[in-house]
């Protein structure tokens, strides 16, 4: 007797399904998907673009056995299998071979694709290809290791996460014996277990700290002096994720001082009196040590501080020191730590510059320490200074990497 027909406009859904497909080939990331056979159903011009396969080349191929590497083909198939139960994956890391045979490291956020019924028809993934932030971060990690200080790293948690090369060879420790122990417990002397643990919280909530002196305890239980920068690490979102702490071993240095130290209490005149001795080792040292009066008049000035500067004594003797060779942003900061000085108050760990005869820029960072006579009176004031110039350069650089990479350092 006839038929009836009972229609839908779906002019409205098919436009949306054409926008859907627009902004996925358009997309600035490399987009894919997949039926639940696991044969690519979408490709956008991005994941064409890094590939080299065209849209011919891939769809209808099975993903995984076409495309992915051979260590990674169970793990992405296990993503895939999820996905097709419903169960997203976020961040998988994986690589993809180019048709050129290059690696590409991608990021990929695999999410179920339902049908107008609710059932999962296949998954697509959106990507980010990683492989520059992966060569940066390679680089980065290159670096530190090699670098010419000890570099520790800790997480979150406080467990050792980065050691380097030359933390292993001061401390006699591998990274193998201490990434993943706390930091605190397993290589920090006991005396500074607390401030060091106070200075790693603070750095957890951003706050660095810097020229901080601790002790490490090696392997064989021997004391290691060290001057630490502690900085919190960031990741992509701008969480903190742990700290890093560039380090300098002064171990030498301090014995250095404790020597001068017990050469000064022990004279029976001025501080370097006529203690033979004393002088040599004064004048010898691997550090640079000068002297001003009550004036501020350069007295002492040893082979060390003459190399560094190019100014040799007969430069120097008489001179004010602070008026002559202090950068005029500075003189006021130095002035005061000599007055505190000829006062009797010791400054530690002060960084100031010296201009050398030529002109440059050197970092110094002093100890400064009053002298007295035999009546006990100040007779002036002696620093033991370390040129600390090539060590900030090495900081400004490692703050370079870190500011301008684009993604997570360690993430």
């Amino acid at each position: 007797m006839g038929m009836v027909g009972i229609g839908q406009d779906i002019t409205e859904r098919i436009a949306q399904e054409e926008e859907y497909s627009r902004l996925i080939d358009t997309a600035n990331a490399p987009i894919f998907g997949v039926d639940i056979n696991g044969h690519v159903n979408i490709w956008n011009r991005k994941a064409a673009d890094i590939m080299q396969y065209t849209n011919e080349d891939v769809l209808g191929k099975d993903l995984v056995a076409e495309f992915i590497s051979n260590e990674y083909k169970v793990p992405v198939r296990s993503v895939l299998e999820k996905a097709f139960e419903g169960i997203e994956t976020a961040n998988f890391e994986f690589p993809l071979i180019t048709k050129a045979g290059r690696r590409v490291e991608i990021l990929l956020n695999a999410t179920p694709r339902y049908n107008e019924r609710g059932e999962v028809m296949g998954m697509v993934g959106i990507g980010q290809d990683i492989t520059e932030r992966i060569a940066q971060e390679q680089e980065y990690s290159r670096l530190i290791d090699t670098a010419n200080a000890p570099i520790f790293g800790v997480d979150t948690n406080m467990r050792i996460n980065i050691f380097n090369r030359k933390a292993q060879q001061i401390t006699n420790f591998t990274s193998e014996e201490v990434v993943g122990e706390m930091y605190v417990e397993t290589i920090i002397s006991e005396e500074f277990k607390a401030v060091t643990y106070d200075i790693m919280c603070k750095a957890l909530q951003g706050n660095e700290t810097a020229s901080f002196e601790l002790a490490l305890t090696t392997k064989t239980g021997r004391k290691v002096n060290i001057l630490l920068n502690a900085t919190a690490r960031f990741d992509q979102h701008g969480q903190i994720v742990g700290v890093v702490g560039i380090g300098q071993d002064i171990t030498d240095r301090i014995a250095q001082e404790q020597e001068y130290t017990r050469l000064i209490d022990s004279a029976n005149a001025p501080i370097f009196g006529v203690d033979v001795n004393g002088c040599v080792l004064i004048d010898s040292a691997n550090a640079p040590i000068f002297g001003v009066d009550v004036n501020g008049c350069v007295n002492i000035w040893n082979k060390k501080a003459a190399e560094i500067t190019q100014y040799t004594p007969n430069d120097v003797m008489g001179e004010n020191l602070v008026e002559k060779f202090i950068t005029e942003d500075y003189r006021k900061a130095v002035g005061l730590v000599f007055s505190k000085a000829c006062e009797g108050t010791e400054t530690a760990n002060f960084e100031f510059p010296l201009m050398t005869k030529a002109g440059r820029r050197l970092e110094i960072l002093l100890n400064a320490t009053s002298r007295f006579n035999e009546h006990g009176e100040v007779m002036g004031v002696v620093g033991i200074g370390q040129d600390i110039t090539e060590r900030i350069a090495q900081e400004q650089e490692y703050t370079r990497l870190i500011d301008t990479a684009n993604a997570p350092i360690f993430g």
